[in-house]
């Protein structure tokens, strides 16, 4: 008989049975006796297992088949000494465990409140890196930032309950106006908006999008949409998201409203389908600059002062707009391009959601769903390899550096500035050493200010003002010692790419580099700090502009406004990667 199969078990469940439960529920908050209590059983148990199963304890024969009595003796008084002092921990802070146990079962009740509507399954050391397939084939590289996260693509928002009728109400909206990574960051707000809300989000077809108008090298299409930059198959298949095209949406016009909102045609686009959005939507928000509270669907008293806190916070300063009953009751809401409707904010600053746990999921949602496609990450990978066996070439291990430079018709001026003053306010070389290999990001790779405009006139025709470097050239960095390169020098990396995807890529190699400087007030640097706090890269990185070098760096870990990114886009509420 191998009685340690019998006794062990018996024994542990005789001295803590008989509060197993409560030590469930005060795991996270028992009082320092208690944790003593505990504490003393764990060591005693310990010490049984320990002797029944070392080979040099008296209560090993007892351990093994055919033991004496002598052993089964020496073994039963100390198991009925452990017993008893058991019972005397036990006795001695009964009193206290009872009250304890009172004031963590209060605190279960609302925890398991609080489960029944938020995201139960997520635990971040469960995920696993994301897929990529390049040429056909999945490969592991260290671009990737997103991941598979257990749970989160059956997530649906606690605040709006999953119900049939997400097909009955609708999200439209339009395009920003500006640069590819202001239209990035208004999609990235509706991408919330609709999951939070439970509307059917609306993708608009292709439009011709500010500077990006280059002919696709296979197809020759100069129009460009939703599907173009995002891997949207992931979004669609998501629980909790609901999408259909815009086509779709229309023909569904043609029948559901009345006969004055019904469209003539399926196939609008650019100002023809915005003006028609704008004439048949129900509401169109006006949110511009604010911030869109949605609280819990169940608070509690203690709840309701958590978030308010978090929501002043956030907030900062800003007005404080409501998902409300107009907006909650309306068939198909419609965010328009401009002024007061203009959603030129980041997602995480927009929305406001009181469950921290529903926050932390939506800026997961945007880091593995909203990634760029893989025909453009796969062009960035190729790229980092180049640079980095350029960098291996020069002796250099690998390791590169990266600047961001706007320049062309960038409207803030002040950071539009020469090489050399980018040298001095980065000082010199404690940041990026010499020798270093740095990668330029820039639309001006000459380094000729050809396209540079300041006072609505072109530089050429005023060269020392403000924003209208006299010396545009890039020779200061080679004076201080770097090696300067650009995209244009890994053809063989972007052969066959659609050009209009090249600022994207550079994006994706800035991103891998041991440290970055961009330029203050640009929304493309932005999202390279964002992607470089994704890959746990976010406080290597820094502004060449003057007066602004650390500030990618300061303690502050959220604020509102598009002139740069936040911590909290890539960290939950406690400061840990998401």
């Amino acid at each position: 008989m191998d009685c340690s199969k019998v006794l062990l078990p018996c024994v542990a469940l005789l001295a803590i049975g008989g509060f197993l439960t409560s030590q469930q529920k005060i795991r996270e908050a028992a009082a320092t006796d208690i944790e003593y209590v505990r504490h003393e059983i764990r060591e005693e148990v310990h010490g049984l297992e320990s002797w029944l199963r070392h080979p040099h304890s008296k209560h090993h024969p007892a351990a093994v088949d055919d033991a004496g009595p002598a052993a089964w003796r020496d073994l039963g008084r100390d198991v009925d000494l452990f017993l008893k002092r058991v019972e005397r921990l036990e006795a001695s802070n009964l009193e206290t465990l009872k009250t304890q146990i009172k004031q963590d079962e209060k605190k279960l009740r609302v925890a398991e409140h609080r489960d029944q509507t938020t995201h139960k399954t997520h635990t971040r050391h469960n995920a696993k890196p994301g897929k990529l397939i390049c040429d056909g084939k999945s490969i592991q590289h260290e671009i990737i930032y997103w991941k598979d996260v257990p749970g989160d693509m059956t997530y649906e928002s606690p605040i709006t309950p999953h119900h049939a009728n997400h097909d009955q109400k609708y999200l439209t909206f339009e395009y920003d106006a500006g640069g590819w990574n202001n239209v990035r960051m208004g999609v990235e707000c509706v991408v919330v908006f609709a999951h939070a809300t439970g509307r059917t989000l609306v993708a608009p077809p292709a439009q011709n999008l500010y500077l990006l108008g280059a002919p696709n090298p296979h197809s020759q299409k100069r129009k460009l949409g939703f599907n173009d930059f995002f891997v949207t198959d992931r979004l669609e298949a998501q629980e909790g998201m609901h999408m259909i095209s815009m086509e779709e949406f229309l023909k569904r016009q043609q029948s559901e409203v009345e006969i004055w909102r019904r469209p003539n045609a399926t196939d609008f686009w650019g100002q023809k389908l915005w003006r028609y959005l704008k004439k048949s939507a129900d509401v169109k928000p006006e949110y511009s600059g604010q911030v869109v509270a949605m609280g819990r669907l169940n608070p509690t008293a203690e709840t309701k002062a958590k978030d308010a806190e978090a929501l002043k916070k956030q907030a900062a300063g800003r007005k404080v707009a409501a998902y409300d009953s107009k907006a909650q009751n309306a068939r198909h809401v419609h965010f328009p391009a401009g002024g007061k409707h203009r959603l030129l904010n980041h997602f995480y600053a927009f929305g406001f959601f009181g469950d921290p746990q529903q926050r932390s999921f939506y800026r997961r949602l945007i880091r593995d769903s909203m990634r760029y496609r893989d025909e453009i990450q796969c062009a960035g990978a190729r790229v980092v390899d180049a640079v980095r066996a350029h960098s291996r070439r020069l002796g250099n291990d690998g390791t590169f550096y990266a600047l961001h430079i706007r320049r062309g018709d960038f409207q803030f001026k002040a950071v539009k500035i020469s090489a050399g003053e980018i040298v001095e306010n980065l000082r010199g070389n404690s940041i990026i050493p010499r020798g270093a290999l740095v990668y330029l990001a820039t639309d001006d790779p000459d380094g000729v200010c050809k396209g540079c405009w300041a006072n609505k006139k072109p530089c050429k025709d005023q060269l020392g003002v403000e924003g209208c470097p006299k010396d545009a050239s890039w020779d200061a960095f080679v004076r201080n010692g770097w090696h300067v390169t650009v995209l244009r020098n890994y053809t063989e990396a972007t052969h066959g790419t659609n050009p209009n995807y090249f600022g994207m890529v550079d994006s994706i190699v800035c991103a891998r580099a041991a440290v970055f400087a961009g330029t203050w007030f640009s929304t493309f640097t932005g999202y390279i700090h964002r992607l470089r706090g994704y890959h746990g890269l976010g406080e290597e990185t820094y502004y060449h502009s003057t007066g602004k070098v650390d500030l990618a760096r300061s303690p502050k870990s959220i604020g509102s406004g598009y002139s740069r990114e936040w911590r909290i886009g890539w960290t939950d509420d406690g400061g840990a990667n998401i």
